[in-house]
């Protein structure tokens, strides 16, 4: 870190209406990795025409040769031609990424650099996507393409704040640093929740204090933000993790006086498309290097299935046909705005659902995935909050619970819902490939 970048962030660390940090955070970018994401950037804004419907030929190379390199790429391409027989090669699956990671990953690149991004996904089966710092360090120029698309700039001044993260969990990290791609401008995630801070009114005074040029971060958090009353105004809301109903993101917008981008990423693809300016309703394809296909119910292209990704950046986590559990319909026309590459319009996304603990405050479903994730016996997790005022975890376990395992999830959901909460844990989840909806509050069902 340059000297004159962390004089900066050590102002904002000790600001005096700064949160509780509790995490050091760095991006991790060497020299090869900033010189590697600059190329990528180059063809990212170089390379914006890929309206076929087939896979271009450097996506074909590059799943191709990792035969050579990883056994679960050798067995799936055993056989097939990568360009004649694509259609044949076998999803990706979260099985796969849940029991076959060691076999996905290429032994050619030194572990030591990989970042563990734990996820649970619309399936309810945890799985630890590694990632490299070089891949997340593309989130960068892509999240500024979406950006520029909108007529926002961010600059790239140690100085100023390009970004920060709203959260609102019961716990999370909280954290500031800087990044090497922009310039060492300033970036920090918060916690909108009140035991972060020292002061009620210092949540605001923070934002207007470091003046991000953006808020990230998901619906619900924006949503909460908005209902106490922040008067901030950023230059953009960038929205990712949750579906953005159309309802929320019109009131954003209002409320925040600024456009307000859907994002659609996933832990292990990184970045997929953004809402178009024009039509917000279809997100445009933004990587050059990623295939996206929509498969029926028979595993064959269609307009519109479930969303399947080839190719990527993330050299522990290469992608052949992944399924990503999420649903959409496919459109290769030219789009009004100008953006010449395939638009997706998402019908089955992720839904914000929240919760409640017994005094009513809400609960994020995060905090609740959070508990379970740290329980390596879990394989997949249903919540559901009865009417009656209960709460049920339906669970599949890699070996049998004992007695006090099971007494220590209900003591770490006690905790996060209130000390009377009946919590009834059981072992009837099963571990399959269905799509289940792994949250359910009974109290919002119409």
């Amino acid at each position: 870190m340059k000297k004159e970048w962390y004089h900066s962030l050590t102002k904002m660390i000790e600001s005096q209406y700064a949160p509780r940090w509790n995490t050091i955070i760095g991006d991790r970018i060497t020299e090869a990795d900033y010189e590697n994401v600059k190329s990528f950037e180059t063809e990212l804004y170089t390379k914006r025409e890929f309206l076929d419907s087939k896979p271009k030929e450097s996506i074909l190379d590059y799943v191709g040769n990792l035969r050579f390199y990883s056994n679960f790429f050798y067995e799936r391409l055993k056989g097939l031609s990568i360009r004649h027989d694509f259609e044949r090669i076998p999803r990706m699956t979260r099985d796969d990424l849940q029991n076959k990671m060691t076999q996905i990953l290429p032994p050619t690149h030194p572990l030591d650099r990989i970042i563990v991004n734990p996820t649970s996904g619309t399936t309810g089966k945890p799985i630890l996507a590694p990632n490299h710092p070089f891949a997340i360090g593309c989130y960068v120029p892509m999240i500024e393409y979406s950006l520029l698309k909108y007529n926002v700039k961010v600059s790239h001044d140690f100085q100023t704040t390009a970004a920060i993260q709203l959260c609102h969990q019961n716990k999370t990290i909280v954290y500031a640093t800087t990044h090497s791609l922009a310039g060492g401008a300033k970036f920090a995630k918060i916690n909108w929740k009140d035991q972060d801070w020292r002061e009620l009114d210092h949540k605001e005074k923070f934002l207007y204090e470091q003046a991000p040029t953006f808020l990230s971060g998901d619906p619900y958090a924006f949503e909460e933000a908005m209902k106490s009353g922040l008067n901030y105004k950023p230059k953009a809301l960038h929205s990712t993790a949750l579906e953005l109903e159309e309802s929320l993101r019109i009131s954003l917008a209002t409320h925040f006086q600024c456009p307000v981008i859907n994002f659609y990423s996933l832990n292990e693809t990184g970045p997929i498309a953004y809402a178009c300016p024009l039509n917000p309703e279809w997100l445009h394809i933004l990587p050059h290097d990623i295939f996206v296909e929509t498969l029926d119910e028979y595993e064959q292209p269609s307009s519109f299935g479930e969303i399947v990704i080839t190719g990527g950046r993330n050299p522990f986590l290469p992608l052949l046909r992944y399924a990503t559990g999420d649903f959409g319909e496919l459109n290769f026309s030219l789009c009004t705005c100008g953006e010449k590459t395939p638009r997706l319009k998402l019908l089955k996304g992720r839904k914000p659902i929240y919760f409640t603990d017994v005094s009513g405050k809400k609960i994020n479903p995060v905090d609740i995935s959070r508990i379970l994730r740290m329980d390596p016996n879990v394989l997949r997790h249903q919540f559901i909050q009865k009417k009656n005022g209960t709460y049920e975890m339906n669970l599949s376990f890699l070996n049998s619970p004992s007695q006090i395992e099971v007494e220590n999830l209900e003591t770490q959901f006690q905790e996060l819902l209130g000390k009377t909460a009946e919590v009834k844990i059981k072992d009837n989840l099963p571990n399959d490939q269905r799509k289940i909806s792994i949250f359910i509050n009974e109290n919002l069902e119409k």
